[in-house]
């Protein structure tokens, strides 16, 4: 009888205390100091990026009259797998993610120990110029023929801020498509190159060498 008078006073306050009759706030979770063996601490859904990305369609898209009905939520991810694009195009480490389900974002974003904490990028050759792809995002593409095109691996909203590095490494001159009209499309000395950033829309080009 106590206990359930306890529980609709709790209720009919709108807080939920664990370890404590007076909580301060609607979740209240206050350590248990007294008992040694059992370890304290609040666990949130864990789940690598490949069981995230099967979730996708689960977690709404925010739009200009509202934000989506999971915005802020909080999931901690174990390890990487999956493609990495699209709402994971920021899960790049193990660590806290919130999702941010607002107009023109949409995506998973780290909090500390996440993808805020910056892995190390990303170096490869490419003997095509034309397979890019969303692991190239913040890292370096070696090129040794004479051309490269993005235009498969388009800019958007997804990959916002994002870069990709280009550098010739081959003997022949290489002419770049796929990116924005005023960008720099070409790349005329061995050894340079170019770095390219997201502007939601196009490749633009922000450093050259």
């Amino acid at each position: 009888m106590l206990v359930g008078l306890s529980a609709v006073s709790k209720a009919q306050q709108g807080r939920v205390g664990i370890n404590t009759t007076t909580p301060a706030a609607t979740l209240d979770v206050v350590a248990n100091t007294t008992d040694n063996t059992r370890p304290d601490a609040l666990l949130v859904p864990r789940l690598s990026r490949a069981e995230l990305e099967n979730k996708n369609a689960a977690y709404a898209d925010g739009n200009a009259t509202a934000a989506s009905a999971q915005n802020g939520a909080l999931v901690f991810v174990t390890g990487l797998g999956g493609t990495g694009v699209g709402k994971t195009v920021n899960v790049t480490a193990p660590g806290f993610y919130y999702y941010d389900g607002t107009n023109g974002n949409n995506v998973w974003r780290g909090i500390g120990g996440g993808g805020t904490v910056n892995p190390s990028a990303n170096v490869r050759t490419s003997t095509t110029g034309n397979d890019f792809t969303a692991a190239d995002l913040n890292g370096y593409v070696f090129l040794t023929g004479n051309s490269a095109d993005l235009t498969a691996f388009p800019a958007t909203a997804s990959n916002k801020g994002k870069t990709i590095t280009l550098v010739r490494i081959g003997t022949q001159n290489i002419s770049i498509a796929g990116i924005s009209p005023t960008s720099v499309n070409a790349i005329q000395v061995a050894g340079r190159g170019i770095a390219f950033v997201s502007d939601g829309t196009n490749w633009q080009s922000f450093s050259a060498q």
